[in-house]
């Protein structure tokens, strides 16, 4: 099975982008756990777990709909356009689970260096995201162009399909 694919933007940014979220992931989950050192912010806490929670759900749940289909990068290897189940709300929902986890962090935390963290990394994912679009319309063009025309890049089904 094929894990890591090609790249959509530069490889270091790519990378640096996806590590720096993981960071702030990692930090938010550290004081979640009060391991000493780090700390979430007490009066946001609960609005910072409600996107983390809703973030990983969303995580999950596309993680479960693509299965075997899953990957770092693009595939190199011939897909299937997946359009049902959480595809059917958003076109990257796995990146909509990341973004509101990174989201949880900077409200939890309220650190420089986490908010930084975290722009940075949904920046990046943004960039991945239209690359991946711009590979999606060259592999299934017209079938894809509907989709797009029917569910938001990030969330929502659009009224005048």
């Amino acid at each position: 099975m094929e894990l890591i694919g090609k790249t959509t933007i530069h490889p270091f940014v790519f990378y640096t982008g996806k590590i720096a979220g993981y960071i702030s992931w990692l930090v938010i989950v550290l004081a979640y756990l009060n391991i000493p050192g780090f700390q979430a912010h007490s009066s946001l806490s609960s609005v910072s777990i409600c996107f983390f929670v809703l973030g990983l759900i969303f995580i999950v749940m596309s993680s479960i709909y693509l299965g075997k289909s899953m990957r770092v990068g693009l595939p190199k290897t011939e897909t299937i356009l997946k359009t049902k189940g959480i595809y059917k709300i958003s076109r990257n929902p796995m990146y909509l689970g990341f973004d509101l986890l990174t989201i949880a962090s900077m409200i939890g935390n309220f650190s420089w260096m986490i908010g930084l963290l975290g722009i940075y990394s949904m920046i990046v994912y943004h960039f991945i995201i239209k690359g991946e679009e711009l590979f999606l319309l060259e592999r299934f063009g017209h079938q894809y162009n509907t989709y797009m025309s029917k569910v938001n890049r990030y969330f929502g089904v659009r009224r005048d399909s």
